[in-house]
């Protein structure tokens, strides 16, 4: 039987730019327990029907672990985007890493040959860094994430979080994930799309859970310390214990 660890209790205190991101964070969780314990039942059925010998999955069972991979995949897009689009402009707005970042990426736009398309109109408009923030944060969410240095650029160094607070080695780990999910979603997860060989990527049940548990973790993680980057600039807050609280 396998099956999710339990999602830490929500960020601590009032901090509205963080809530809808936790709220996907919960929904994603309880999809991929309940894709997991699908496959429970189906794998339990089929040892009691002893149609499959024990230890050898069937292509039923292979195709719900696949599924909680890519439905782990959505889960951590929809997460970190509506993280990056609710709490960037804020702590754009206080200053700190994060705005040092956006200038960094507006000099960049300006410098470049040729201007990106919208960057005049953005300037010109009648609140021109509102316009330029909304590009900026645009242009951090408008694609999935492609790999683990991806997502730590696009989330964590865009929203200021230190490597103290989530070490480099964190989005590392998730190597093996994304490689899993491309090999599912681009290729169908056969081990040689360019041969005639139909012979598919085995996914070991246990290999899984902790994939889908160390993408959660992280993006739990995120949350966490966006949260806090906002709280030690509005003031702070007091803790939680619910599992589904909103800050």
């Amino acid at each position: 039987m396998i099956k999710l660890q339990t999602l830490p209790a929500a960020p601590a205190g009032h901090c509205p730019p963080v809530r809808r991101a936790w709220r996907y964070l919960v929904a994603t969780q309880d999809s991929v327990d309940g894709l997991l314990d699908s496959f429970n039942q189906v794998r339990t059925l089929a040892l009691k029907a002893k149609v499959e010998a024990r230890g050898r999955l069937s292509s039923d069972e292979l195709d719900l672990l696949r599924a909680a991979l890519v439905f782990t995949s959505s889960g951590l897009d929809a997460c970190c985007h509506q993280l990056v689009r609710d709490a960037l402009p804020a702590l754009i707005a206080r200053g700190g890493t994060a705005e040092l970042k956006f200038r960094e990426h507006l000099r960049n736009e300006l410098y470049s040959p040729k201007p990106p398309d919208g960057l005049l109109e953005a300037i010109a408009a009648a609140d021109p860094r509102r316009e330029l923030i909304e590009r900026y944060v645009m242009a951090k969410t408008k694609a999935s994430f492609q790999g683990s240095g991806d997502l730590q650029e696009r989330v964590r160094d865009t929203l200021g979080i230190t490597n103290k607070a989530l070490a480099k080695g964190r989005f590392t780990a998730l190597d093996g994930f994304f490689i899993a999910r491309n090999d599912i979603v681009h290729r169908l997860d056969y081990e040689n799309p360019t041969s005639a060989s139909v012979k598919r990527h085995h996914r070991n049940p246990n290999d899984v859970a902790t994939e889908c548990d160390t993408v959660l973790a992280l993006v739990a993680d995120l949350i966490h310390a966006t949260a806090e980057l906002l709280k030690r600039k509005a003031g702070g807050g007091q803790a939680t214990t619910r599992r589904d609280s909103q800050g």
